[in-house]
């Protein structure tokens, strides 16, 4: 019986959440209502009731404030559910006793200003109510009541029409009831398809990430498997660059639905780091130079030099919308010219930096840059088959500007084909401090590191193993984390790659375990990730990781892992 009791305050906790959150909204409305009457009263001199009415309702009115702010933000807002609803019925009972001492003015306005007094009470708390019944009972019944009891009160009772007042206010109740009933219906059936919806986009992310943690397995192998190609004949340098082409863009392609499905589930985040702006926007216009000559096009880069160096910001998202604008601007241009232009602007006392990308292709209309932005569109079908892609480029480029607190914006620039213009804020940066390079030599270990791989897939171990040794390393592999945590036992290791995400024991525990003693107690271990999200990030951190990598690990990364002394992406 107290389970049952229990799971029915605790059901009752939860519909009566929202009630909870609306009555609070519905407070200044109140107090408002109550301050015109009193107004209102002192005005005619002709309604003492109000100042006593208003010393009852005023402290009720601060307890419910009180009872509804400690019920929201209760880790157990079931035991204190009783309490609001007590506070909800003598809130309408302080309120709707107004109601008497108007009817007994006697006169046929104040007769009326009652009935509507408490007419527009029922209406509010029916609002209030958000389809609790219980919450809708307490804060109508007290209402309802004055309705009824009010005429004999004040001595109407030998009012011949008094049965007919009493059947217009049955019908009253019954139509509140119905439109009750009615919207609570509506609202149960629209939180219901809102649980879906959220639990649809959960379970989407969820599946997204899954698969973006597995695709990355072979993608990592075929892209580093290719690069252990570069060196033979010519027929091998072809497979390579095929297989490593493929690679990318299937990697490519796989951020870009990762990106997006941390975007809809609200996690995606930025950084905010010093950073070289100059040099960034260089690098990557220097980048895309060969694939534009290679398709006849002039690549142009304007005014780099005369905007900001050293700003605070995001320099990997940057880079990302930059490669996306570019790429974009080559691939729709036929012939003519790439054109990226930087301006510094000032808005309010603060600095941005304006990078506008433009080219001679054959433009947008007025329908295409409406469309331009929304996921998966592609401007049509035709456009899709010619030029491929996911059609997430743009619509992620314009999400992550919004994220960095600038935007994205596309125009027509008519016969000069299309224009994007990505504006970002440029705080003030500061540059790296300068390394002391013979220090750094002379801190640097003679000998070849030992690490330890532990990942439970083989291809991974394989293509860790192959560049670690690339890199003079002397390398053992784990399958599991409890064959990582036995190898640990009988041997020390410069370094561990932990992969995170492991059947059984996850790479966390393994890490938290390894912290606890042994002889890798100080071990530095870097995670491997297929989903370096912040929050991904943040609990390798806690668990004793001193780093990591993003799947697929690329050659450099690792190396600035090991020997950078830092976490890489």
């Amino acid at each position: 019986m107290g389970v049952e009791l229990r799971e029915f305050w605790g059901r009752l906790a939860g519909d009566y959440r929202a009630a909870a959150i609306s009555r609070r909204r519905q407070i200044p409305l109140r107090i408002f209502v109550a301050v015109c009457l009193c107004l209102i009263g002192l005005a005619l001199h002709g309604m003492p009731f109000l100042a006593p009415w208003i010393l009852v309702y005023g402290p009720v009115q601060l307890i419910e404030l009180y009872a509804i702010r400690s019920f929201l933000s209760a880790p157990r807002p079931e035991r204190r559910i009783w309490f609001n609803l007590l506070v909800d019925f003598g809130m309408a009972a302080a309120f709707g006793a107004l109601a008497i001492p108007f009817w007994q003015a006697g006169t046929p306005v104040t007769s009326a200003g009652a009935i509507l007094l408490l007419s527009g009470s029922v209406f509010t708390a029916l609002m209030g109510a958000e389809g609790c019944l219980v919450a809708f009972l307490c804060a109508v019944t007290p209402h309802l009541a004055y309705l009824i009891v009010t005429p004999f009160v004040v001595g109407a009772h030998r009012d011949p029409y008094l049965p007919h007042f009493i059947l217009g206010v049955g019908l009253f109740c019954l139509t509140v009831s119905l439109t009750f009933l009615w919207s609570r219906r509506t609202l149960l059936a629209e939180r219901a398809a809102r649980q879906a919806a959220e639990a649809q986009t959960a379970a989407k992310s969820a599946f997204i990430a899954m698969v973006s943690h597995e695709l990355r397995t072979p993608i990592n192998a075929i892209v580093n498997g290719a690069a252990s190609l570069e060196g033979g004949g010519e027929a091998h340098r072809a497979a390579s660059a095929l297989i490593a082409d493929a690679g990318l863009m299937m990697r490519a392609q796989l951020n870009d639905l990762l990106d997006l499905s941390k975007i809809e589930a609200g996690r995606m985040g930025v950084e905010v780091v010093d950073h070289d702006l100059r040099a960034l926007i260089s690098n990557t216009v220097r980048f895309w130079r060969n694939t534009a000559r290679a398709k006849g096009l002039r690549l142009t880069l304007r005014g780099a030099q005369a905007g900001p160096q050293w700003v605070r910001g995001d320099p990997m998202r940057v880079r990302q919308v930059l490669n996306n604008l570019i790429s974009n601007a080559i691939k729709f241009t036929a012939d003519g010219e790439v054109t990226v232009t930087v301006t510094t602007l000032t808005r309010d006392n603060r600095r941005f930096v304006s990078i506008e990308v433009c080219d001679t292709g054959p433009g947008l209309t007025e329908d295409q840059i409406a469309r331009l932005f929304s996921p998966y569109e592609q401007l049509g079908l035709k456009t899709a088959r010619a030029f491929g892609g996911t059609g997430l480029g743009l619509a992620i480029s314009r999400d992550l500007a919004r994220l960095m607190g600038g935007d994205l914006r596309a125009l027509d620039g008519g016969s000069c084909g299309a224009c994007f213009t990505l504006t970002l804020p440029a705080p003030e940066g500061a540059p790296p401090p300068a390394v002391d390079t013979a220090a750094a030599a002379a801190l640097a270990s003679p000998r070849a590191l030992s690490v330890l791989v532990v990942d439970d897939h083989d291809i991974n171990r394989r293509t860790l193993a192959r560049m670690l040794e690339a890199f003079g390393a002397e390398v053992e592999t784990a399958e599991d984390a409890l064959c990582a945590l036995a190898a640990a036992e009988e041997l020390r290791f410069d370094a561990i790659l932990m992969d995170v995400r492991m059947p059984g024991m996850d790479g966390l525990e393994a890490s938290r375990r390894l912290r606890e003693g042994g002889a890798n107690r100080e071990t530095p271990i870097i995670a491997v990730t297929g989903a370096a999200s912040p929050e991904e990030i943040a609990a390798c951190l806690e668990a004793g990781m001193t780093g990591w990598v993003e799947k697929p690990v690329k050659p450099r990364d690792l190396y600035m892992a090991l020997f950078g002394g830092g976490e890489t992406r």
